[in-house]
């Protein structure tokens, strides 16, 4: 156990040094205030996670060019589909994820250097290297789920500001400021690129594109085809809404239809055979079976 002990208060060694780089590369209060005007950097994070900002802004631009253009479409999908969290971008969350690496194998490698095995070591910068992207999918999906969860009330309201007199524009605005969530994200974004001059069929196309939610992409649907055929606006709305309500019953009654299966599968492979030997044993030791010598 000797060398193991050794290697491990080598590897506490290791990240110590690690995370004093940051503080030995630090120029004090002083000078930080200076060069930035009086703001206090001190509230930026912990000495950890400041070394992992840096190393993000280190192996981003270095890995991303190296990757296909595939790949980074794919991320960048993405991370259109979780909402970009933090600003995130491409190049950014490849940062992420070689930081995330290099961060849990370095303490590995040291042990690697006494004599452990280098699996360890790959198997941690696997870790931290997949990890942000099993994150960012979940994060992904469970948005695109709220947003499908959030939008029948949303256009409830905003059929009932746009029948009380305001303009589409203004009552889309306050209701997506209002309401919040991932629905009012969207609109405002959508509302942004009208600002900047573009058509509403181009800013509602994008926000279709944007987001791989079937009831939202209905909604814009319906909402163009709306707008081309003269109907009021409030009845579309609320026509949409009911539409996507009923969509929604359906899919639940589908999710219940398939969890039926899983439910008897989980049955089937895990609490029969437990019972079977629980009723064998119970026969076995009841029996005398285990006093009689059959069993030496």
């Amino acid at each position: 156990m000797t060398p193991l002990f050794a290697g491990v208060g080598a590897a506490g060694c290791m990240l110590v040094a690690l995370l004093a780089v940051p503080m030995l590369l630090d120029r004090g209060p002083i000078d930080r205030l200076q060069d930035t005007g009086g703001r206090d950097r001190g509230a930026e994070g912990s000495a950890l996670r400041r070394l992992f900002l840096w190393l993000t802004t280190r192996l981003g631009p270095r890995i991303t060019p190296r990757m296909r253009a595939s790949k980074r479409e794919s991320i960048d999908r993405r991370l259109e589909l979780a909402g970009r969290p933090g600003g995130a971008t491409v190049q950014r969350f490849v940062g992420y994820k070689g930081a995330a690496a290099v961060i849990l194998a370095t303490p590995f490698g040291v042990l690697v250097l006494l004599g452990s095995s280098p699996l360890i070591v790959l198997l941690t910068a696997g870790f931290g290297w997949f990890a942000p992207d099993v994150w960012v999918s979940r994060a992904g999906r469970l948005r695109q789920e709220r947003i499908e969860r959030d939008l029948p009330d949303f256009l409830d309201i905003l059929a009932v500001t746009v029948r009380a007199g305001l303009g589409y524009r203004l009552s889309l605005a306050r209701v997506a400021e209002s309401l919040g969530g991932p629905v009012g994200e969207e609109m405002l974004i959508a509302l942004r690129q009208m600002e900047l001059g573009a058509s509403r069929r181009a800013a509602f196309e994008a926000l279709r594109e944007r987001n791989a939610s079937e009831q939202l992409s209905s909604f814009v649907a319906a909402q163009l085809q709306a707008e081309e055929l003269g109907v009021p606006l409030s009845e579309a709305l609320n026509d949409i809404a009911a539409d996507m309500r009923r969509a929604a019953h359906q899919a639940a009654r589908r999710r219940a239809a398939r969890a039926a299966p899983r439910v008897s599968l989980v049955v089937t492979s895990l609490i029969v055979p437990g019972t079977m030997i629980l009723i064998i044993a119970s026969i076995v030791l009841g029996s005398g079976l285990t006093e009689s010598g059959i069993f030496k």
